[in-house]
Protein backbone atom coordinates (compact mmCIF):
# COMPACT_ATOMS: atom_id res chain seq x y z
CA UNK A 1 0.00 0.00 0.00
CA UNK A 2 2.77 2.44 0.87
CA UNK A 3 4.67 1.59 -2.32
CA UNK A 4 1.71 2.71 -4.39
CA UNK A 5 1.26 5.90 -2.42
CA UNK A 6 5.00 6.66 -2.65
CA UNK A 7 4.92 6.12 -6.40
CA UNK A 8 1.87 8.34 -6.73
CA UNK A 9 3.53 11.01 -4.60
CA UNK A 10 6.68 10.89 -6.73
CA UNK A 11 4.57 11.20 -9.86
CA UNK A 12 2.82 14.28 -8.45
CA UNK A 13 6.17 15.83 -7.56
CA UNK A 14 7.51 15.21 -11.08
CA UNK A 15 4.38 16.73 -12.63
CA UNK A 16 4.69 19.81 -10.41
CA UNK A 17 8.38 20.20 -11.34
CA UNK A 18 7.57 19.95 -15.04
CA UNK A 19 4.77 22.52 -14.69
CA UNK A 20 7.08 24.89 -12.82
CA UNK A 21 9.73 24.52 -15.53
CA UNK A 22 7.17 25.21 -18.27
CA UNK A 23 5.96 28.30 -16.40
CA UNK A 24 9.54 29.61 -16.13
CA UNK A 25 10.02 29.13 -19.88
CA UNK A 26 6.80 31.00 -20.66
CA UNK A 27 7.52 33.98 -18.36
CA UNK A 28 10.52 35.44 -20.24
CA UNK A 29 8.89 35.89 -23.66
CA UNK A 30 5.81 37.44 -22.05
CA UNK A 31 7.93 40.13 -20.40
CA UNK A 32 9.78 40.81 -23.64
CA UNK A 33 6.49 41.12 -25.51
CA UNK A 34 5.10 43.60 -22.97
CA UNK A 35 8.21 45.79 -23.25
CA UNK A 36 8.10 45.63 -27.05
CA UNK A 37 4.42 46.59 -27.14
CA UNK A 38 5.04 49.52 -24.75
CA UNK A 39 7.88 50.80 -26.94
CA UNK A 40 5.78 50.52 -30.09
CA UNK A 41 2.89 52.33 -28.38
CA UNK A 42 5.22 55.12 -27.22
CA UNK A 43 6.62 55.43 -30.73
CA UNK A 44 3.08 55.63 -32.12
CA UNK A 45 2.15 58.41 -29.67
CA UNK A 46 5.32 60.33 -30.57
CA UNK A 47 4.64 59.99 -34.31
CA UNK A 48 1.04 61.13 -33.78
CA UNK A 49 2.21 64.20 -31.81
CA UNK A 50 4.75 65.08 -34.50
CA UNK A 51 2.08 64.81 -37.20
CA UNK A 52 -0.37 66.97 -35.22
CA UNK A 53 2.20 69.67 -34.46
CA UNK A 54 3.62 69.66 -37.97
CA UNK A 55 7.28 69.64 -36.99
CA UNK A 56 9.79 68.50 -39.59
CA UNK A 57 11.49 65.14 -39.22
CA UNK A 58 14.94 66.76 -39.16
CA UNK A 59 14.07 68.86 -36.12
CA UNK A 60 12.63 65.84 -34.31
CA UNK A 61 15.83 63.87 -34.96
CA UNK A 62 17.90 66.86 -33.80
CA UNK A 63 15.92 67.21 -30.59
CA UNK A 64 16.21 63.46 -29.98
CA UNK A 65 20.00 63.56 -30.42
CA UNK A 66 20.24 66.64 -28.18
CA UNK A 67 18.17 65.08 -25.37
CA UNK A 68 20.08 61.81 -25.63
CA UNK A 69 23.43 63.64 -25.44
CA UNK A 70 22.33 65.66 -22.41
CA UNK A 71 21.17 62.51 -20.62
CA UNK A 72 24.49 60.79 -21.36
CA UNK A 73 26.41 63.79 -19.97
CA UNK A 74 24.26 63.76 -16.82
CA UNK A 75 24.78 60.00 -16.41
CA UNK A 76 28.55 60.43 -16.88
CA UNK A 77 28.73 63.24 -14.32
CA UNK A 78 26.81 61.16 -11.77
CA UNK A 79 29.22 58.26 -12.33
CA UNK A 80 32.21 60.58 -11.83
CA UNK A 81 30.73 62.01 -8.62
CA UNK A 82 30.07 58.52 -7.21
CA UNK A 83 33.58 57.41 -8.20
CA UNK A 84 35.11 60.38 -6.38
CA UNK A 85 32.93 59.72 -3.32
CA UNK A 86 33.98 56.06 -3.25
CA UNK A 87 37.66 57.01 -3.51
CA UNK A 88 37.27 59.53 -0.67
CA UNK A 89 35.46 56.91 1.42
CA UNK A 90 38.19 54.32 0.81
CA UNK A 91 40.92 56.81 1.74
CA UNK A 92 39.03 57.69 4.94
CA UNK A 93 38.62 54.02 5.88
CA UNK A 94 42.30 53.35 5.25
CA UNK A 95 43.24 56.41 7.33
CA UNK A 96 41.04 55.21 10.20
CA UNK A 97 42.57 51.73 10.05
CA UNK A 98 46.10 53.16 10.04
CA UNK A 99 45.22 55.47 12.96
CA UNK A 100 44.01 52.50 15.04
CA UNK A 101 47.04 50.39 14.18
CA UNK A 102 49.55 53.11 15.11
Amino acid sequence: MTDLSDAAEEKKVMIMRNEKQIMKQNDAPAGINIILVCRIALLGVCVWCVCKIGVSVVSVVGIYILIRSVLKIIRLSIKVIFSLLSIIFLVAVIAIIIAFIL
